[in-house]
């Protein structure tokens, strides 16, 4: 999917192709996995709504009237290497991108938000929908 530019309206249908296309996902969120996230990438959000590991639909820009448990935020320069075939390190895992920011107050990361609880409860799902953006975004990993 190199062709298509990281958060377009384009990358985000392929990347939900992906995610719902997805064996180890199906196991991982089937029947477990429907807490809506958002992802911000500098000033562009989008809300992931999610249904049994699905997604279910994504809205650019969500408003007050959505409803999302947490979130996951970087600038577009720290997303563009979260997706990179071979991310660098500490950008290359959820929480190891989040201790960077959060304990070692560094730059260049990303920084989980909101309800820890709903995160952790959903991590294994959480993070393969976040990896499966690296498989989506090199044509899966060809």
């Amino acid at each position: 999917m190199t062709e298509t530019e990281l958060g377009t309206h384009e990358w985000w249908e392929s990347y939900k192709e992906t995610v719902n296309s997805d064996p180890e996902m199906n196991v991982r969120g089937h029947g477990k996995f429907s807490e809506n996230f958002y992802v911000d990438m500098g000033d562009e959000r989008v809300l992931l709504e999610m249904d049994d590991g699905e997604i279910e639909t994504f809205v650019p820009n969500p408003t007050m009237n959505h409803q999302w448990s947490f979130g996951v935020e970087g600038d577009r320069e720290t997303w563009e290497e979260f997706v990179r075939e071979t991310p660098p390190a500490f950008n290359h895992e959820i929480i190891a991108s989040h201790y960077r920011t959060t304990v070692r107050n560094e730059d260049g990361h990303l920084e989980l938000t909101g309800d820890n609880k709903k995160i952790f409860q959903h991590l294994r799902a959480f993070q393969r929908t976040l990896d499966l953006m690296r498989v989506a975004h090199n044509d899966g990993g060809s």
